[in-house]
């Protein structure tokens, strides 16, 4: 296949999947193999057409005696090409062994650990990952025998936030026989023609016996995987137009649905949603089973109050709504923070500041999140800490109401409670932050300073 049809089809993949743009800076993950070296050729011949800065990254993974020969491949190439290149070691086996990860992950961990660290440094803007079309193939494979949905069955993208993979339309045979008749240098790892992993066992044993029977095997599994991506596709915009219907609150550690709208959802609908959700605070879902979503789904038919725990995330019924969280989410503030006038200290998930205003700029001040009282029956600092057993606080016309109880009438979910700032001034428990202030301090006509206190949530 000449170079020109080689580079059509390469620009063909860039351009549909929208992968590269002018003047980026792109990081190529180098390991001096067949597909890396493919991949960095045909990046160096679009380099001037794109304006591209093309830097070579190699890792060491020590897991070879020989391994010192694929990172002096690839400084050669990239001072053949004129290429900067940024090299590092790391043993796969210590970390594997260290974190309890299998060779084969904890060398694709280190790889995209150092990836990362070299884009941040030369401020990049894409990674390139040498990942084939056979590639492709074995992932959706080695996913179907290991149980997966729709999703799994996407596999790889060509494109995910930083990471690109330009050469996913290319087979391993097209990729070598291209080096081979350009005379392009590579190093064959043989470490990858040992039956050890996974990924090696389907790749050498299990496809080839099902080529026996269906030769387009590869192919078949590659329109699988599209097909599932055009369904995927649709289903995630049923997913997004739901999600913004139902969600209460959200942050990076904390996802809040509505808890009727929740539960009138189909039951394939709520687990892709909390399906996303875990993606959200998690950062991805490997380590949720489709029993794990199972579970989870089971909280609509518990009594209020209930959660469940899986994987270090809880997920909690409460009077409104149904609580997706981190198992720290919760954790009951500690300490005890003072604050003067003009002060700003954070305090749970709030930012509380305290002021001094004159009664003639009263009117003009923006009120919202805020308490304010007769400086001059204040005694500086305030206290703010969160609530103890026996707190209670001057209700209405100074009668006394436990805390506890003020709670319980105002359905304050139970896990809440104590991620709440109380406020307290001359030992008084004056604000209930967000919720409601005592009958202490108040401004009468005589007051002639007030003090306020100013709470945003963060």
């Amino acid at each position: 296949m000449s170079t020109k049809t080689i580079i059509n089809r390469f620009l063909q993949t860039i351009r549909r999947e929208n992968l590269i743009n002018k003047n980026d800076t792109i990081i190529v993950g180098a390991s001096g193999g067949p597909d890396s070296q493919f991949l960095i050729y045909l990046l160096n011949e679009i380099k001037k057409d794109y304006e591209l800065e093309i830097i070579l990254a190699h890792l060491n993974h020590l897991h070879r005696k020989d391994a010192y020969k694929d990172e002096e491949l690839v400084k050669k190439t990239s001072e053949d090409l004129g290429l900067k290149f940024y090299s590092d070691h790391k043993s796969m086996d210590e970390y594997a062994k260290e974190k309890s990860l299998s060779s084969e992950e904890a060398g694709r961990v280190l790889r995209y650990k150092f990836f990362e660290r070299i884009r941040k440094k030369v401020s990049g803007n894409k990674i390139a990952i040498a990942h084939n079309m056979d590639d492709q193939a074995e992932t959706v494979l080695m996913r179907i025998i290991r149980g997966t949905g729709i999703e799994g069955l996407r596999a790889m993208d060509y494109k995910n936030e930083f990471i690109i993979r330009p050469i996913m339309d290319f087979s391993k045979s097209e990729i070598v026989g291209y080096l081979n008749e350009e005379k392009i240098p590579y190093h064959i790892d043989y470490t990858n023609l040992e039956i050890d992993y996974t990924r090696n066992k389907i790749r050498l044993d299990i496809i080839p016996e099902i080529e026996k029977i269906n030769p387009n095997f590869k192919n078949s599994l590659i329109s699988l995987s599209n097909l599932a991506k055009s369904d995927v596709d649709i289903l995630r915009d049923i997913e997004d137009k739901k999600l913004n219907e139902i969600i209460v609150k959200k942050d990076k550690n904390f996802i809040s649905f509505d808890k009727k709208s929740f539960e009138s959802l189909d039951k394939g609908l709520r687990n892709r949603i909390l399906r996303r959700s875990i993606s959200h605070i998690n950062g991805n879902i490997n380590n949720f089973s489709k029993k794990n979503l199972d579970d989870f789904s089971q909280i609509t038919r518990l009594d209020l109050g209930k959660k469940i725990i899986k994987n270090d995330l809880i997920l909690y019924k409460n009077y409104k709504t149904y609580d997706l969280y981190k198992n720290t989410y919760y954790n009951k503030e500690e300490g005890l923070i003072f604050l003067n006038i003009g002060d700003i200290k954070e305090f749970s998930s709030y930012k509380i500041s305290l002021h001094l205003v004159n009664k003639e700029d009263f009117k003009s001040i923006n009120k919202k999140g805020s308490v304010f009282f007769d400086y001059e029956l204040v005694n500086l600092p305030i206290k703010i800490r969160s609530r103890r057993s026996g707190d209670s606080f001057n209700f209405y016309n100074n009668k006394k109401k436990k805390l506890k109880d003020f709670f319980i009438d105002e359905k304050i979910d139970k896990n809440m409670r104590d991620k709440i700032p109380l406020v307290f001034i001359n030992d008084k428990l004056v604000w209930i932050v967000g919720l409601r202030r005592s009958d202490d301090y108040k401004i009468t006509h005589k007051t002639k300073k007030i003090l306020m206190i100013c709470a945003e949530e963060v």
